[in-house]
């Protein structure tokens, strides 16, 4: 019977160490595996975070274009509607008074149509000076013509409304130009 027992412990022993070590080593193994997929999980995260980032600079990079196109199409825009730019590029020989007004008006109707989307880039302050811009350059040209003036030469008119002209400290073009400069420089 001793024998028994002793082959017994014999066996049981090298058996129960061996089971120890299986367990060990599944155990660390287990939680290697786990230790893994967790920095797996935040690798993706990492990653996913990385491509977020990037897209948002990519999109706020295309936004700033856009914004930049919008300063410079509004500030060609005022520049564009200045009484002496917007006369030089629209009096023609032989044209008379009321011909230069309603060419006046027109160019800046569509100048102002053609730029109208570039408001959704510009904070309304802004916006709201430069409609304003527009808004007193186009009284001055209304108010410029008299019914006397109408039949008149068109230089004669395009002196009057550069002799009416903006002052300097309340010239609206100006002021909208400082604005746009202003929110640029914001940027």
């Amino acid at each position: 019977m001793m024998l028994l027992l002793r082959d017994f412990i014999l066996i049981l022993v090298p058996a129960i160490i061996v089971l120890i070590m299986v367990y060990l080593m599944l155990r660390y193994f287990l939680k290697e595996n786990a230790r893994q997929f967790e920095f797996l999980k935040d690798e993706q995260e990492l990653q996913r975070l990385k491509m977020a980032v990037e897209k948002k600079m990519a999109s706020d990079k295309t936004v700033m274009t856009y914004k930049l196109q919008a300063y410079e199409r509004m500030a060609m825009f005022l520049e564009r509607i200045n009484p002496p730019n917007l006369i030089t590029r629209n009096i023609v020989a032989g044209q008379t008074a009321g011909e230069l007004q309603k060419q006046l008006l027109h160019t800046i109707r569509e100048e102002y149509e053609h730029n109208m989307s570039q408001q959704i880039y510009l904070l309304p302050a802004t916006w709201e000076l430069i409609k304003k811009a527009k808004e007193e350059v186009s009284g001055l040209i209304n108010v410029s013509m008299t019914a006397e003036m109408v039949d008149k030469d068109a230089g004669v008119y395009a002196q009057e409304i550069l002799s009416k002209g903006f002052e300097k400290k309340d010239d609206p073009i100006d002021k909208a130009l400082q604005s746009i400069k202003r929110e640029l420089a914001d940027l």
